[in-house]
């Protein structure tokens, strides 16, 4: 009766151990489930940076963005770059250099962007920059945009 009793607690221990394994091993799946989906349902798009020439040093960078009322920049193993517009249409890109009034030094930068709220906002400027004719209205949406991009992109990354 002992050895019974024995072989039961030890069936138990066991059993009890595997039904916490199989528990565990669920419920990660399920997370890893959980955020799969969220990735899938996450969309990515290419923008187009305005970019404003890289620097080798931010004294440099300061120097060249005195001119520009509004941009951001970033570093990189190349330099510091400025960005002094992002628009998802590139056909815009053109419209927005001309509303700066730069005639040199700016390159069209494609990039991959994977946040929705982003994007959405991006496509809401995109649109006012398209029906307007105003360089004070296009620079005042860019810098909105760029202030987003900021917050929204480069601090998630």
């Amino acid at each position: 009766m002992v050895i019974e009793m024995q072989y039961f607690k030890k069936m138990s221990f066991f059993l009890f151990i595997i039904v916490l394994g199989v528990l565990s091993g669920f419920y990660i799946f399920k997370q890893y489930e959980k955020e799969k989906a969220t990735e899938l349902l996450s969309e990515t798009s290419t923008v187009y940076l305005l970019q404003y020439g890289v620097y080798k040093d931010i004294d440099n960078m300061k120097t060249a963005g005195a001119s520009i009322a509004d941009y951001f920049y970033y570093k990189e193993n190349d330099g510091y770059h400025i960005i002094i517009g992002i628009t998802e249409k590139k056909d815009l890109s053109n419209k927005i250099k001309d509303a700066y009034k730069i005639d040199n030094n700016i390159y069209i930068k494609e990039k991959k962007i994977n946040n929705n709220e982003f994007l959405e906002s991006l496509r809401q400027y995109d649109s006012l920059v398209s029906s307007s004719d105003s360089d004070i209205a296009i620079t005042n949406a860019e810098k909105q945009i760029l202030s987003k991009y900021e917050e929204l992109v480069l601090k998630n990354e």
